[in-house]
């Protein structure tokens, strides 16, 4: 008898939960349920936890965010409704 196939758990780290939260970030709502990993699969979920995620990874977004060269003209929602989170100090 075959043995059966067993998959890895999933793991995740802040470079998962950043590419998560990215259209949260950008737009406001997680267009694509990326964030139900992480236990948000509401939006009124993702809006109770979009400050404390923006203050832990909004920097590193905004890094991401700035070099890359076909970017939006538009800032993302995150820097527009809770600033930048790399200058609060």
């Amino acid at each position: 008898m075959p043995v059966k196939r067993r998959y890895g758990k999933r793991r995740t780290n802040d470079a998962a939960e950043l590419a998560a939260w990215r259209d949260a970030f950008l737009h406001r709502w997680d267009f694509f349920r990326d964030l139900e990993e992480f236990g948000l699969g509401t939006d009124e979920a993702v809006a109770a936890a979009f400050p404390e995620a923006w203050a832990r990874l909004g920097g590193a977004f905004l890094d991401q965010f700035e070099q890359h060269p076909s970017r939006s003209p538009e800032p993302p929602y995150g820097l527009v409704t809770y600033g930048d989170p790399r200058n609060a100090s």
